[in-house]
């Protein structure tokens, strides 16, 4: 069999820190991999590494695969790479508006005029540039990918799990030799995690190798193969019908300072019969289609929610109408904290009572934004910290760091630390204003399966140690904290 990428004894730092020593790697053709650890940041590093977006500082990496483009390139006198032929899937969306800005801001997804500013899925796609012909179109994709009906979607509006599916449609519109996916089950719903296999068996059939990152519960039968990182290392491979996956939920007895975590937290903030939320008869339209239709919910202070429902059924929509974000609130009867909507309250009014967590939240903040000024921003619900703060302030967000085990990272940019990192700036920035209500969207993405679970059992933490209310939306029920005791799906 013919080598396509060949690591041999590699030395590899990433983020400014050594992740792999000795990494030895042979991937020949014919097979698809898939690979495991308990380092969400080494998962991601690995695949990095492949895609030359690391810094090799011994061994060497080699990319066999790529030979015959390249050399025909360079007989044209053509620019090129091997990374022509490499599409990757990562946990970050990138996406830019028609100006080709990045300069989004959170609540423009939900003002339908300004959410025209994003290109509409089927534009982006069909702007997306391939080097080399291929067999997946336009058409394909989206319908592959179950996509057709929002292509004309602005891709602001997109939930998280409707984005995941667009980043793969992009990648295989790239035409690629090599397809990167790092953790590409996150954020996909039931349906689509169902029907996984089947797309993969698709895009192998098309003449595409595929590398995976995942959980070790979450290996699709498409795959041949099975590497596990653990020690800065490939440790043990094994071929897929070797594999015995772990099919119980992972236990963690590791937790952070709970002695801290309860110094930080304020005690009870009430429970009973207060109303934190109340919709009556929600509906909610956009360019004539009915995202909510007659929605009633009612959320009791100190109850504990799960929020389901497949990508795409309208989560996404009815947490920006308890956020305070959807202009199209005041349509509606809703009432926060006692108050309805449109009664002369602020925006302001409402964010202070609420601590939220999403995945896509890291990419509105500004390029500049430290973890620290993160953290901080928490007090004054902005994206982004903007005004001078005060020595006690900044302590109690150091304090918040430390807990977490993210004092030494305060300076780092957001961007510069992982993924599973910025979950906990994020949960740290959410809590350091003691809200009432705390939501969390999906909001363990992209953790390792140790990070999920220690994710999981701060969440009880909070909760136990506090009276606030809570709602939780993941499409893993393993992900779901101990406390949830109430469910709210919509179809």
């Amino acid at each position: 069999m013919k080598t396509l990428i060949k690591v041999s004894g590699a030395t590899v730092r990433y983020l400014d820190q050594l992740v792999f020593d000795g990494l030895e790697f042979d991937w020949q053709e014919g097979q698809h991999w898939a690979i495991v650890g308990d380092s969400g940041k080494q998962l991601t590093a690995f695949l990095d590494t492949l895609l030359g977006r690391t810094m090799v500082t011994g061994g060497s990496i080699s990319r066999p695969f790529a030979a015959a483009y390249q050399k025909e390139q360079e007989e044209k006198g053509e620019v090129h790479s091997f990374r022509d032929l490499i599409a990757v899937v990562s946990q970050q969306y990138p996406f830019k508006n028609k100006s080709n800005l990045q300069n989004f801001y959170y609540q423009q997804r939900f003002n339908s005029m300004e959410a025209e500013e994003a290109l509409t899925l089927s534009a982006y796609l069909s702007n997306v540039e391939a080097k080399v012909n291929g067999f997946w179109d336009l058409e394909r994709v989206l319908e592959r990918m179950r996509l057709k009906d929002l292509a004309d979607k602005s891709l602001i509006k997109l939930s998280n799990g409707e984005t995941r599916r667009l980043a793969i449609a992009a990648a295989l519109m790239k035409h690629p030799k090599i397809l990167l996916l790092d953790q590409p089950l996150t954020g996909l719903d039931l349906q689509t995690r169902a029907q996984f296999d089947q797309i993969l068996q698709e895009i192998i059939q098309s003449g595409i190798h595929v590398i995976m990152s995942t959980h070790s519960n979450e290996i699709p039968a498409s795959i041949t193969h099975v590497g596990i990182l653990k020690d800065k290392k490939i440790e043990a491979i094994f071929r897929r019908e070797d594999w015995k996956a772990a099919t119980s939920e992972q236990e963690t007895r590791e937790s952070f300072d709970e002695k801290m975590l309860q110094r930080l937290l304020q005690p009870s903030v009430g429970q009973g019969q207060d109303e934190m939320i109340r919709l009556e008869k929600v509906t909610i339209r956009y360019a004539g289609n009915t995202i909510l239709d007659r929605v009633d919910w009612i959320v009791l202070a100190g109850e504990k929610w799960q929020l389901k429902g497949p990508n795409g059924a309208g989560k996404s929509t009815l947490l920006s109408l308890i956020l305070g974000e959807n202009p199209q609130a005041y349509a509606n009867d809703i009432w926060l904290f006692g108050r309805k909507r449109g009664t002369g309250e602020s925006i302001w009014d409402i964010k202070k009572q609420i601590g939220f967590v999403a995945p896509e939240l890291s990419r509105f903040f500004p390029p500049n934004q430290t973890c620290i000024k993160v953290v901080l921003s928490g007090l004054f619900d902005t994206m982004g910290l903007f005004k001078k703060v005060t020595e006690a302030q900044e302590k109690l967000a150091m304090d918040w760091l430390a807990l977490f085990r993210m004092a030494g990272n305060s300076q780092k940019l957001l961007k510069q630390v992982s993924l599973e990192e910025q979950r906990f700036v994020l949960l740290a920035r959410a809590l350091i204003k003691q809200p009432k209500l705390l939501v969390l969207d999906e909001a363990s993405q992209g953790m390792d399966e140790f990070q999920r679970a220690l994710f999981k059992k701060t969440v009880d933490q909070v909760c136990a140690y506090t009276g606030l209310s809570l709602i939780y939306v993941s499409h893993y029920k393993e992900d779901i904290p101990s406390c949830v005791d109430r469910v709210f799906e919509l179809g």
